[in-house]
């Protein structure tokens, strides 16, 4: 099974609060939703290369179910599978529940995140404290029907609190049962952490980049990891969130003056073309007209240890951004003269785990009628080596094979991997090799 690229909003659509429904049984309200929408693609949307007014043409080959959509919550999936035959991530419609939920780290549900998989959806985390944890769901449950009717990918699990969803669910070790689970509010946000795993070695893991990323706290984390040798970021179903995150995470590891990529937005183009009188033949071309500098953020500390950071399918956007430019910049410096060099004191640097999702383009959240929100992609990123990751997942440099969720008490095996990595690094350097 593989993570699909759900992932990062996977918590909205078994998710939902007291908010009235804003398209139910009114066809003038949705076509109100649709024209803004529209309107707001082609006017703010961009990813070099792409023409959106195929929008339209993409809006009428879903209009039958958009059409019979009853609810906000059918509507939004309807429109999103339009805007997903785009083909690139970071642009998708969300609700007034969804911007709430992303606002406030508050909603009401049974509190689960899920992706499509073979015969139903897969749980790939059970919010701590939520009904479903109470009711006994786990990580790597697969949700086969829902209310009588078998899972696909437009099965909603929404609805009012105090309601009751019935659940067929097939556990890890293939057995069957069923839940009836009242849908009550919960916070969805997670708590980043770090422990000491092995002597010397310490595991962090930080679970988004989004608003509910705490600096702070994480600069305590930090303080925490510098009394270790070697450390582990995990950021497995980490899909990202703001790039102001990112790089206070990096500055930890990166000297600040340290390139962390380029963003190609509609500006580094129309500077390309009013030079260069053609478009650019390949996006590397539009980097020395990027508008905005990529840096780390200069922090009192920084880790210059053995380090691995652990990446999986759900590793996206932000997570990516990160995960590159530590591969490719961790270890260097700049230099008196301002150039790049590495210094050999600092460890060493390995990617552990699967593929990442390959979605990675800077997005801002728009709003347009009814109080309805659209994702939009407005630039393209290259890491400081000109490679374009989105569409192109990270390939870590240990695979390890296993499923896409690591499952209640079993063995990590991709932290048993970077242990194995810190041991043969420890055995070397013994060696004096």
């Amino acid at each position: 099974m593989k993570l699909s690229r759900l992932l990062p909003i996977a918590l909205l659509v078994v998710t939902s609060s007291t908010f009235a429904q804003t398209v139910d049984k009114k066809p003038e309200v949705k076509a109100e939703i649709l024209e803004s929408l529209t309107s707001r693609i082609e006017a703010s949307a961009f990813v070099p290369g792409v023409d959106f007014k195929k929008f339209r043409d993409f809006l009428a080959a879903e209009k039958p179910q958009i059409d019979e959509a009853k609810n906000d919550e059918e509507f939004r999936n309807s429109v999103n599978l339009a805007l997903r035959k785009f083909g690139f991530s970071h642009i998708m419609l969300a609700t007034p529940k969804d911007m709430n939920q992303r606002t406030t780290g508050k909603t009401t549900g049974i509190g689960i995140t899920s992706v499509i998989a073979e015969g139903g959806r897969l749980i790939t985390r059970v919010v701590e404290d939520s009904p479903a944890s109470k009711a006994g769901l786990e990580v790597g449950d697969v949700i086969l029907e829902v209310d009588g009717k078998k899972v696909d990918e437009k099965t909603i699990m929404v609805g009012d609190e105090g309601t009751i969803v019935k659940l067929r669910v097939k556990k890890s070790n293939g057995k069957k049962f069923d839940f009836a689970i009242t849908r009550r509010p919960f916070s969805t946000i997670q708590k980043d952490t770090i422990k000491e795993i092995a002597p010397k070695t310490s595991l962090l893991t930080i679970h988004t980049f989004d608003r509910a990323y705490d600096a702070k706290a994480v600069d305590e984390l930090m303080k925490s990891a510098m009394k270790s040798d070697n450390l582990i970021v995990d950021l497995r179903l980490n899909g990202g969130g703001a790039v102001v995150n990112l790089f206070h995470l990096a500055g930890y590891f990166l000297d600040s003056d340290v390139r962390m990529g380029s963003m190609l937005n509609r500006a580094a183009l129309v500077k390309f073309r009013a030079e260069n009188k053609r478009e650019p033949a390949d996006l590397k071309e539009l980097i020395p007209f990027a508008t905005m500098k990529l840096t780390a953020v200069d922090q009192e500390i920084g880790f210059r240890g053995n380090l691995v950071i652990l990446i999986n399918g759900g590793t996206g956007s932000a997570s990516e951004i990160f995960t590159a430019s530590l591969r490719e910049q961790y270890g260097k410096v700049v230099n008196e003269k301002g150039e790049e060099e590495y210094d050999p004191k600092i460890g060493q640097l390995n990617v552990v785990g699967q593929n990442s999702a390959g979605a990675v383009l800077f997005s801002t959240y728009n709003p347009i009628a009814q109080g309805f929100f659209v994702q939009l992609p407005i630039a393209d990123y290259l890491t400081s080596g000109g490679v374009r990751l989105e569409a192109n997942p990270i390939a870590p440099d240990v695979m390890v094979e296993g499923p896409p969720v690591q499952l209640p008490g079993k063995p990590d095996k991709a932290i048993e991997a970077a242990l194995s990595i810190f041991e043969r690094i420890r055995l070397r350097k013994e060696r004096g090799g």
